[in-house]
């Protein structure tokens, strides 16, 4: 049997003791003999001690280095170009954020999503001190008017298709790859998981969020400020360049007036306030 060879894209910036975790779990992945993995990694500019940390005790990782302006999208950008200039045609890209903790067959559980070889799977994953859901998948709420309001999506015992996603754990197929490229270098700080998973959308990809919980991952504080339904795609995080990038992009024939209404009800809510 030939093996399934996936490539592990992961940016880090500072975070060794994180980073120790995620790897270690990495590493210590069940059921997955016919799998070959391979991790690019980019140290975004670390001065704690990654680069050296990761050069010492995992040699087989291809390690990568940035100057600390990569961020997040940057770095996975990065870690994607390389891992399509290596010697192997991989099967799989698996996007993991080194804050992630997997549990013993979160792959396994990834690798076992239907019609896997052709789509997208996202892990859900939970905080390790709420033990409640903390970032996976959500879908469309197809209301009028409103094309960015999405419905969070959580485990039930099965594979359920999503529209949007965070991009913690994500597992891409070769042929999604091949149908909707790499990241968009624009979202180079935030949103780049969101306008790739509407990508995939558009691109007829069908996306699928795990039947379990696969991990674990702490809430950030900036998505604790907003309420859980909201945390996949929340306008008020975007910068306006970004947020006009997105209205152009997916509001269709009114994303102009989208783009507005965001700062028009801004403004209101705080003249409002102080009456």
């Amino acid at each position: 049997m030939n093996k399934i060879k996936i490539a592990v894209l992961i940016t880090c910036h500072n975070r060794l003791k994180k980073t120790k975790q995620c790897l270690k779990a990495l590493f210590s992945q069940r059921k997955i003999r016919n799998v070959n993995l391979e991790v690019f990694l980019v140290d975004d500019g670390s001065v704690d001690g990654t680069t050296k940390y990761v050069a010492n005790n995992y040699p087989s990782i291809h390690l990568l280095k940035g100057d600390g302006n990569l961020y997040w999208g940057g770095g996975m950008f990065v870690a994607w170009e390389n891992a399509l200039k290596f010697n192997i045609k991989f099967n799989y890209f698996l996007w993991l954020n080194d804050d992630v903790e997997l549990y013993k067959d979160a792959i396994f559980e990834l690798l076992n999503s239907p019609n896997n070889k052709k789509n997208i799977t996202v892990g859900s994953l939970r905080d390790p001190s709420t033990k409640k859901r903390s970032y996976g998948g959500a879908i469309f709420e197809k209301k009028l008017f409103r094309p960015f309001k999405y419905k969070v999506v959580d485990v039930n015992g099965k594979y359920q298709k999503i529209d949007t996603f965070n991009g913690n754990v994500v597992l891409i197929s070769r042929y999604s790859y091949d149908k909707i490229g790499k990241f968009d270098k624009f979202f180079h700080h935030i949103a780049g998981d969101t306008d790739y998973s509407l990508r995939a959308r558009k691109a007829n990809i069908e996306i699928y969020l795990t039947k379990f919980h696969i991990g674990t991952c702490t809430r950030s504080k900036s998505i604790n400020k907003v309420k859980l339904s909201e945390d996949i795609f929340n306008p008020k995080s975007l910068t306006p360049k970004v947020w006009f990038r997105f209205c152009y992009k997916y509001g269709g024939f009114f994303w102009l007036f989208y783009f507005f209404y965001r700062f028009v009800r801004l403004i209101f809510f705080k003249f409002y306030n102080k009456k």
